[in-house]
């Protein structure tokens, strides 16, 4: 039953995280044709030239990059990223070809009094929206398929870090949209720029840790107190004072950042001359955070 309640959660997030996405795609990039890597930019990109439906575009690319993941690299696709991916090819043709929000929105930006640069807000907005949704679906350990398995298996055969090839493939891609005109990549760039900052900022906002070192000569009750408390684990290090060359046992605490403030609060109740160093980490995996997969 547990294990059910969680599955739901996890595609509700999945789900709306998907609509965001799409709402980013068809609200504000696609009508001004900007491109910001990825299947969706090559999609806008041969939209434009050949007048092809971008769902439709993006979930053939999208079949096409998972069955060469399986075939060259091996790689096992999780139900939830197939899933993900074919909702939003699905989503963003419905959201274009029967509720039109493509040309609602551009109609509202062209025709509005207030002296704005249309390409300007839909690269910015475009990206927050994206950045948002795209953001939640990787929180849920999956992933709305695309160029992330080009590099991948760049990476496998040319020896170059996935992380590279992913920014090889998605410059191509932004690049190409010089094919629609030579100002739009520029775009694309503050695009790119915006929806990744969104997606750390969901990822690292949910499940923001922090590394906490405590030197207190009360340790041992510190230690009993986060036990009962916090639920968390305590290592235990050894350490020399560089001064007094004395022994000390220094706590090392790995807590969420809702958490820090309750454990100030024991701190301070045993030992208000304790000496704390907060550390932010960017991510933590293992027993009671997210698992290693």
């Amino acid at each position: 039953m547990e294990r059910l309640k969680k599955e739901s959660i996890n595609y509700i997030l999945i789900t709306i995280g998907t609509i965001l996405t799409a709402l980013g795609i068809v609200l504000f990039l696609d009508p001004f044709s900007i491109v910001a890597g990825g299947v969706s930019g090559l999609a806008i990109v041969l939209k434009n030239l050949f007048g092809w439906w971008l769902g439709l575009q993006m979930l053939i690319y999208n079949v096409v990059l998972f069955a060469l993941g399986f075939w060259l690299l091996g790689v096992g696709f999780g139900f939830k990223s197939i899933y993900a991916a074919l909702l939003l090819s699905f989503l963003i043709d419905y959201f274009e070809q029967v509720l039109h929000l493509d040309t609602m929105m551009k109609n509202i930006l062209l025709n509005t009094q207030i002296q704005i640069d249309p390409l300007l807000i839909s690269a910015i907005y475009g990206g927050v929206l994206a950045g948002i949704g795209i953001g939640l679906v990787i929180w849920r350990n999956a992933s709305t398929g695309g160029t992330d398995i080009i590099a991948m298996i760049i990476n496998k055969y040319f020896h170059i870090s996935t992380g590279k090839g992913l920014l090889l493939v998605d410059t191509l891609v932004t690049m190409s949209a010089f094919l629609i005109n030579p100002i739009v990549p520029m775009f694309g760039v503050i695009t790119i720029f915006v929806t990744s900052k969104m997606i750390d900022t969901v990822v690292e906002g949910f499940e923001a840790t922090r590394t906490v070192l405590v030197i207190s000569e009360k340790y041992d009750k510190i230690k009993k107190e986060v036990f009962e408390k916090l639920d968390r684990g305590v290592t235990l290090l050894n350490g020399k004072g560089g001064y007094t060359l004395e022994e000390k046992n220094i706590l090392m605490i790995v807590l969420t950042r809702r958490e820090i403030g309750e454990l100030r609060r024991i701190i301070k109740n045993i030992d208000d001359k304790a000496f704390i160093s907060i550390i932010p980490n960017s991510e933590t995996l293992g027993y009671g955070f997210k698992r290693l997969r």
